[in-house]
């Protein structure tokens, strides 16, 4: 499940995701996104990102209707986990030039906020 997170920070979207994400979760994230973008122009992630199905994440993400103008306006992706997902990622290059990804340890979290803010 993607869950959608108290932030710490207005330009900043705080995730934690956990045993299977759906297309409804990546919609639901989706539309977060837009409204991020319509408020501040641009957004950054904060993941936490516990135990899950490598495939189904990547389904889920592939089968969601999302706004790839929206997505677009990514600046920075902070994932905290103990797997470094940032190589899953390398997807935005394409439509999110500008988009920096940093990879911090489950006991970093407060290091991943610190980066995010900068």
């Amino acid at each position: 499940m993607l869950s959608i997170v108290p932030s710490k920070d207005i330009e900043t979207i705080a995730i934690e995701v956990e045993g299977r994400a759906s297309k409804a979760d990546f919609e639901k994230l989706d539309h977060v996104i837009r409204e991020k973008v319509n408020e501040k122009g641009h957004f950054n992630i904060y993941a936490i990102i516990y135990k899950v199905e490598d495939s189904t994440l990547f389904d889920a993400a592939d089968s969601a209707d999302i706004d790839r103008n929206s997505w677009s306006q990514a600046r920075k992706f902070a994932i905290i986990s103990e797997k470094d997902w940032t190589q899953a990622t390398s997807g935005w290059k394409g439509f999110a030039d500008g988009l920096e990804t940093r990879h911090f340890s489950l006991d970093e979290m407060n290091d991943a906020w610190g980066w995010v803010q900068e």
